[in-house]
């Protein structure tokens, strides 16, 4: 099979780059970072190996660990704002790791004074005005779970999926989701990419930390996002680092990864590449949630993905970092039927990518920071749906004028789109008080369908080419107290796009008619976060936002979706108020408590809308929500962590007459359909070093449970119409075992413990239980 062949490529890779990237000198140094006086652990604490040049951060335990070390002695620097840097010789040898237990003395300077450039970059975040949810992924290398798997048990949060691997997916925050919610990677927008780069294709064991914002997102992140944001924040490498894994779960779902640095030292260059490869049967068998009693072996929902990239970067020259990347991603999908039988129908889809970033702090000004970034993308999309027959789940062949999936049209299309994206972000500090930012994003997206298959359908030209230009432009404004009680950030945006195609009628004769618009708006936003004493803090923001239409919303998508140049940009009013307790990384227990109240009004939502021959994104009109989170973590034990969330989201309905008409609406006030309303998770893990015997092993033990509430998945008019998607509670085990001093990995999951009947999406069927095992090396 090609699938075997791929993973055969990749794994001659890995055995051919493990003479570069893998040799080892066999000595050690491992040890953990703490408080003197308190013995408190400090995570984010400095360790500096002078000679090499090496140097890493503590991780959440204050841990830290140098591997492939010669013989002989080294000094270690360090260091923690607001402690005194110690110099430390260590004496290394073949056999056994050099352990060292370091206790930094504090200055005299207290606590409240210190800089919050002092923490980690996980309690930086934690503590930024708006509501944010840090998820660091130390703790979670090498296991078996994706990001999927992770952002569903984030309080505040859900994932909107379809079926399998490969399947659509959306994530959810407060109910808000599609493109309201920003997907990036390193703060660069993601979302315009997300047909081809979804968030499960960047490998668990190459993030550092995903970030997940509520109502406000940042400033310096740009774009147009409403509701909230995910971004997604990669780790940095040794300077010679492999890393290959390999995953194999259930309905024959594989997915090899391999990732590479070198670093260049004298030079100042650093390249790398990485690559991935997934491929899934999906045939998972599924109860028909329109004939009862039928159980569906799903026989056409194969999924392969090929991803690889690379990047090159210098920082010796005259910016502080130059680097380019170039990415390629195919992918090949069928489409399995749920009311009929699909055989035929698939997608199969191409991107090219090219990006550049330029950084330079102190750019001509002293605290004047300059960072800019350019991707370019070539993608095409072939849609295959020319069978003139389609079937019922008995085997009955019915004629098919408009393919298998009822468009009334065969298609086979090959639409290219060209898009640009830039982003300019400049940061001032004009004092240890005040910092300006502005931020500028830009954005181009050309597209090219054809479709000669569907013009024979129409008997005309369908498609036409399509040109969309935005930007978005933000000014920020943050203060900080001299004794970092009170940080306030003040944003206003300014929003501007315009589009150019044409369109035909969609049934009929009729002109073609020429679509040019230019739109603009403005949007505001403030979040203030108050320290009452170091750990316990209150927070409040409200704003004003706007999310401009993505492309594929205005442009349509060439071959099913009709471009709609009469939509309006989505308003949200929101408003939040929390209290926030935390203590991680001053305290041994880590504890994290806390608690967000939530308002919102979206006018102008964006809504999906199928029609009798082609569908369109139309104003659907206005939505109120109102909710409260509640979230818990914490080491209950030295060894035991654990953590529970719940969350209740109330969304209706608030149009007052139905599109288009003065007809009053009879769904005003209603609960919206489609989206959970009451949800929780809760979770032990146990962790332990060398539980087994022997030395540099690890073994973590974990089990998760989550719950949604009843709810619907469209509007019901008659209390004889019940079209509900039931109670879920599901379960999920876990292990992982590390050896060699976390550089071997072997992990397994069982997902839905129970074997749950989940319905999701319009009643779609989910899988049941399935099982998954990860083997995981690291050569440094």
């Amino acid at each position: 099979m090609k699938k075997n062949t791929v993973f055969v490529l990749i794994y001659s890779l890995f055995l051919t780059m493990q003479g570069l990237f893998g040799q080892t000198n066999g000595g050690a140094i491992e040890g953990t970072v703490s408080d003197k006086e308190t013995g408190e652990k400090l995570p984010g604490a400095s360790v500096y190996i002078k000679s090499l040049e090496r140097g890493q951060a503590a991780d959440e335990q204050g841990r830290f660990d140098f591997r492939d070390l010669a013989s002989g002695e080294y000094i270690l620097q360090v260091s923690f704002m607001g402690y005194h840097l110690q110099e430390i010789p260590v004496l290394v040898t073949p056999n056994e790791p050099a352990r060292i237990q370091i206790h930094l003395e504090p200055e005299a300077t207290s606590l409240s004074e210190i800089a919050v450039t002092a923490k980690s970059e996980a309690r930086q975040r934690k503590e930024e005005g708006m509501p944010v949810t840090v998820v660091n992924m130390s703790s979670l290398q090498g296991t078996v779970s994706n990001i999927s798997d992770i952002l569903s048990k984030t309080v505040g949060m859900t994932i909107r999926v379809s079926g399998g691997v490969g399947s659509a997916s959306r994530v959810s925050v407060r109910g808000l989701e599609g493109k309201r919610i920003g997907f990036f990677i390193d703060e660069v927008p993601m979302n315009d990419q997300s047909d081809f780069i979804d968030l499960n294709d960047i490998p668990v064991d190459m993030i550092e930390r995903i970030e997940i914002y509520k109502g406000i997102v940042p400033a310096r992140f740009g774009g147009s996002a409403m509701g909230g944001a995910v971004n997604i924040v990669i780790k940095e490498y040794p300077d010679r680092y492999m890393d290959a894994s390999y995953m194999l779960e259930s309905f024959n779902s594989n997915k090899a990864q391999l990732v590479a640095k070198r670093n260049l030292k004298e030079q100042g260059i650093l390249f790398g590449f990485g690559g991935a490869y997934t491929y899934a049967d999906n045939d998972y068998v599924m109860n028909s949630p329109y004939v009862d009693g039928l159980k569906i072996k799903r026989n056409h929902d194969r999924f392969k993905k090929i991803l690889m990239g690379g990047s090159f970067k210098a920082t010796k020259w005259w910016f502080d970092e130059v680097e380019f990347e170039p990415a390629f991603v195919q992918t090949a999908k069928q489409i399995q039927g749920i009311k009929t039988d699909i055989r035929k129908a698939e997608t199969n889809s191409r991107a090219y990518m090219f990006a550049n970033s330029l950084k330079k702090d102190n750019f001509f000004l002293d605290g004047f920071d300059f960072d800019l970034s350019t991707a370019v993308a070539f993608t095409q999309i072939n849609l295959i749906d020319t069978a003139r027959q389609y079937y019922d789940w008995d085997g009955v062949a019915y004629n098919a004028y408009g393919g298998e999936l009822g468009t009334n049209y065969r298609s086979n299309s090959d639409d290219w789109k060209l898009t640009v994206l830039n982003k300019l972000n400049l940061q001032y500090y004009i004092n240890t008080h005040h910092s300006l930012n502005f931020n500028s994003v830009f954005n181009l997206a050309n597209g090219y369908p054809s479709d000669s298959v569907r013009d024979q359908s129409f008997g005309r030209q369908t498609v036409f080419d399509s040109k969309m230009k935005s930007w978005v432009g933000g000014i920020n404004h943050d203060y900080r107290s001299a004794n970092d009680k009170l940080l306030n950030s003040l944003t206003v945006r300014y929003y501007v796009y315009s589009m150019k195609t044409r369109k035909a009628p969609s049934y009929g004769s009729g002109d073609i008619k020429d679509i040019n618009l230019l739109k603009k708006d403005i949007g505001f936003s403030n979040a203030m976060r108050y320290k009452f004493t170091r750990d316990l803090m209150a927070k409040f923001s409200a704003g004003y936002d706007v999310r401009i239409p993505a492309e594929n919303e205005l442009l349509g998508d060439g071959h099913a979706v009709l471009p709609a140049d009469s939509l309006y940009p989505e308003r949200n009013v929101s408003l939040n108020l929390g209290l926030l307790y935390n203590r991680m990384g001053m305290a041994s227990d880590n504890l994290q408590l806390e608690v967000n109240f939530f308002y919102m009004h979206l006018r102008d939502m964006i809504r999906y809308v199928k029609g009798f021959v082609e569908a369109q994104y139309q104003n659907f009109g206005e939505m109120r929500t109102f909710g409260v989170e509640l979230d818990a973590k914490g080491d209950l034990t030295p060894w035991l962590y654990g953590y529970a969330n719940a969350t209740f989201q109330d969304l209706r309905d608030m149009r007052k007459l139905d599109p288009n008409s003065s007809i009053e609406n009879p769904t005003k006030g209603m609960r919206m359909p489609n989206i959970p309303y009451l949800m929780g998770n809760a979770g032990l893990e146990y962790h332990k070093a060398n539980l087994f015997g022997g030395k540099g092993q690890n073994t973590r033990l974990f089990a998760d449970m989550s719950f949604i509430e009843e709810y619907y998945y469209d509007f019901e008019m008659t209390l004889l119409e019940k079209r509900r998607i039931p109670r879920s509670v599901t379960f999920d085990l876990g292990f992982e075992q590390s050896f060699l001093h976390n550089r071997l990995f072997v992990s397994g999951k069982i997902k839905n413990l129970t074997d749950a009947n989940l319905l999701t999406e319009f009643n779609r069927p989910l899988p049941g239980r399935s099982l998954g095992m990860k083997i995981r090396y690291i050569f440094n």
